[in-house]
């Protein structure tokens, strides 16, 4: 594992320093959040290409805490949780105070992230903490309703950290005591102890809620608490589990080891304690996903589509309709079914060959946001993708509606939960399809399996036990 501890940056670029004086003259900005599980990651990679191409926007990305060091909780006020979100509460802070000088409007800061970037953009829409710090928010691929984006078990976690580097753990003070002597990329490297499966569950250590502290982010689970009353624009990519099965060895293991797999690859193995109905919950998944056929190469799609609705996909639709039904704000939806020249499972496995796969968990991002070392739009087609992308991105940025063209009604999603889902469907064809959708995701299915996520009386239980 590779990281840095003095990593509290930010990035800035803008393509012109004016009269900050002038209020005329400041710019809409951007802020990017990285994603990365919670556990990696760093605002360096993405820059301002694309986006700042053809528009006077002021772009940020920033860094936060990440792992143990950003997100471990002791359940009371000595560490009470969620330093890399209450990280980017301060970069914001600061973006307001100081944006001016770099020519940007404090009253015109849209937020935005991928994956775990995602849900961050939307813990902040719901935090007391963050009110007031932006105007705007897109969410790409995340939201803080997907199950990898809550921790509800991190006091234990913590103390299982604190015991495998020698630590006591009979109160919380010993155990900040003792963390602070031990090398940070031990404490890092701690996180491998729970990713027990080729990496999962990948999001071993994020964001929790908090029982004490003067100043809590998360105060109640996330939907339970208001969100700020502002425009928001939501996407999901057309494949996102796609990301997970690029390596053919995955797949063979997945068929011959579904019951212990599966737990740990859809992330409910901490959720679920007896072991007979995780099993069955396994069971349940595999019949109403594959029928009676086996898990294969054959099946890749239906794998694909249950590893996209379990870990993103209702959740990011649930989100969307949760937000719109409590604002008065718009809140726009589309899903990105574009496929490139280049996927970002090309950086997982080189030598696949992911062209007609499908549409990859962050592929759409690279046609907005540069990201480093990847000159991706090498023909016509991607760059008129990726023109289109930012047209969409730049229009919201400056009104908080996206715009594709005078063709196309891009209706907001509905006020009435109930609703089905409305939302544009980009295509490969780049082709734009206004559809509506009851069940996005396979939500009903999801909600009737007893995986116990965010279980407010189970989080309290945690503070009390020191069990893994």
């Amino acid at each position: 594992m590779i990281g840095q501890e003095d990593c509290l940056y930010l990035n800035i670029y803008t393509p012109k320093l004016p009269d900050y004086t002038k209020t005329s003259d400041l710019m809409n900005v951007v802020v990017f959040i990285h994603g990365g599980a919670f556990i990696s990651g760093q605002g360096s990679i993405y820059g301002p290409q694309y986006l700042l191409d053809s528009n006077n926007f002021v772009f940020v990305t920033i860094n936060y805490r990440l792992g143990v060091l950003g997100f471990a909780s002791t359940g009371d006020h000595v560490i009470p949780g969620n330093n890399g979100l209450k990280d980017q509460v301060s970069a914001l802070k600061w973006i307001q105070r100081n944006i001016k000088v770099f020519g940007g409007d404090p009253d015109s800061v849209t937020i935005t992230g991928m994956s775990a970037g995602a849900s961050s953009v939307h813990y902040h829409l719901i935090s007391p903490m963050s009110r007031g710090l932006f105007n705007r928010a897109i969410l790409q691929s995340g939201s803080a309703f997907c199950n990898w984006a809550y921790t509800e078990n991190v006091v234990q976690k913590t103390k299982f950290v604190a015991n495998i580097l020698g630590c006591q753990t009979n109160n919380s003070m010993d155990i900040v005591r003792c963390l602070l002597s031990r090398p940070g990329k031990s404490i890092a490297e701690s996180v491998s102890y729970f990713t027990q499966w080729k990496g999962n569950p990948f999001t071993p250590f994020g964001p929790t809620l908090e029982f004490e502290g003067e100043e809590k982010f998360l105060p109640d689970i996330p939907e339970k608490l208001v969100p700020y009353d502002i425009p928001v624009l939501v996407s999901t990519t057309q494949d996102e589990g796609l990301i997970f099965i690029a390596l053919k060895e995955f797949i063979d293991e997945l068929n011959s080891n579904w019951d212990e797999c599966i737990p740990h690859l859809l992330d409910y193995n901490y959720t679920i304690s007896n072991e007979y109905l995780k099993t069955k919950v396994a069971q349940d998944i595999k019949k109403f996903y594959f029928g009676d056929q086996m898990v294969s190469t054959k099946t890749m799609s239906n794998i694909i589509k249950m590893i996209s609705d379990r870990l993103f996909g209702y959740a990011i639709s649930n989100a969307a309709q949760h937000i719109a039904s409590k604002n008065s704000a718009s809140v726009y939806f589309h899903e990105f079914g574009y496929s490139g020249n280049y996927s970002i499972l090309a950086d997982i496995n080189p030598n696949f060959d992911s062209r007609g796969s499908g549409v990859c968990h962050g592929d759409e991002t690279m046609y907005v946001i540069s990201m480093a070392g990847k000159n991706v739009h090498r023909n016509e087609k991607d760059t008129n993708m990726m023109k289109t992308m930012v047209t969409i991105w730049a229009s919201f940025i400056k009104n908080g509606k996206p715009y594709i063209g005078d063709k196309v009604n891009w209706l907001p999603v509905s006020k009435n939960f109930r609703d089905p889902l409305r939302y544009i469907k980009i295509t490969q064809n780049q082709t734009f399809e206004v559809k509506e959708q009851q069940n996005h995701g396979n939500l009903l299915f999801w909600n009737s399996l007893p995986l116990n996520e965010f279980d407010l009386i189970n989080m309290k239980e945690d503070r009390r036990h020191i069990e893994l």
